[in-house]
């Protein structure tokens, strides 16, 4: 009876052995038979960004030599397609796969510029939000903040790689480095995201920000104690300018030196 149980234990296996096997078979059967039916892409439209539409995207993949449609599962080298659409200036990641249905989906995100720069050269460009610089587009203009005045353009030789806020001072001097950390943080306060509007830099290379509210020059320096400078900033305009009334009292506002806000008349 034992050795009866046994066979028939391992019959049983058996057959379960063999089903998977040649479900697996028809799988990848199935599969390499696979054809693309579809083509469906999808792009981030958050912040209004549209550097990019469908047709880029199908022109792009296109210029790999092939139309996608009506290709095997096999013959569409996925991997292949995200580097070229991950190459292009205005992307920021990009994610292929195909369905068992025969739709191969593509989802892109752009990249998010927050702020434009215009360097003392007449050049013009974006700093993105991962700290690259990314080149002004024909289709889109991207609302952001503006810095311009005596940028130099040594100042962007430090950025073909992407920089964190955090290491952007100590990596060096540059006047850009100085730039992003200010419009991260501007760009992350929904307040200084409504008040500033431009950013200058002087002959002396302080950092000057124009305001959309009164008519001062507001001298900030450096970023040297940044978050500080704007906590006393705000400290005097809520408390001081919104109490007084005298927006227009001032045409000086120097955050320059510690502790201080030096106002000219």
């Amino acid at each position: 009876m034992k050795k009866f149980k046994k066979i028939l234990r391992f019959t049983l296996w058996s057959f379960l052995i063999i089903g998977l096997l040649l479900t697996m078979g028809f799988v990848n059967k199935e599969q390499k038979l696979l054809v693309c039916k579809s083509l469906e892409v999808k792009i981030n439209k958050n912040d209004e960004v549209s550097f990019l539409d469908k047709t880029d995207i199908v022109k792009l993949m296109k210029s790999r030599g092939d139309s996608i449609i009506g290709q095997s599962k096999y013959a569409i080298e996925i991997p292949e397609i995200e580097n070229v659409l991950s190459s292009h200036e205005d992307i920021a990641k990009v994610n292929v796969y195909m369905t068992i249905d025969g739709s191969v989906n593509v989802n892109v995100k752009q990249r998010k510029p927050i702020l434009r720069v215009f360097n003392s050269n007449g050049e013009s460009y974006y700093l993105d939000e991962s700290g690259k610089i990314m080149p002004l587009s024909n289709k889109y203009t991207a609302r952001v903040l503006v810095a311009n005045g005596n940028i130099l353009q040594t100042d962007a030789s430090n950025y073909s790689n992407s920089v964190s806020v955090n290491d952007t001072i100590k990596k060096s001097n540059s006047k850009l480095n100085e730039l992003f950390a200010m419009a991260s943080y501007i760009n992350r306060d929904e307040f200084w995201k409504a008040q500033i509007q431009q950013m200058f830099v002087n002959s002396e290379r302080d950092i000057e920000l124009m305001s959309l509210v009164g008519n001062q020059r507001i001298v900030f320096g450096d970023t040297t104690a940044m978050e500080e400078k704007f906590k006393k900033l705000k400290t005097f305009y809520i408390q001081g300018l919104n109490t007084t009334g005298w927006w227009d009292k001032y045409s000086i506002i120097n955050l320059k030196f510690k502790n201080q806000i030096v106002c000219t008349k």
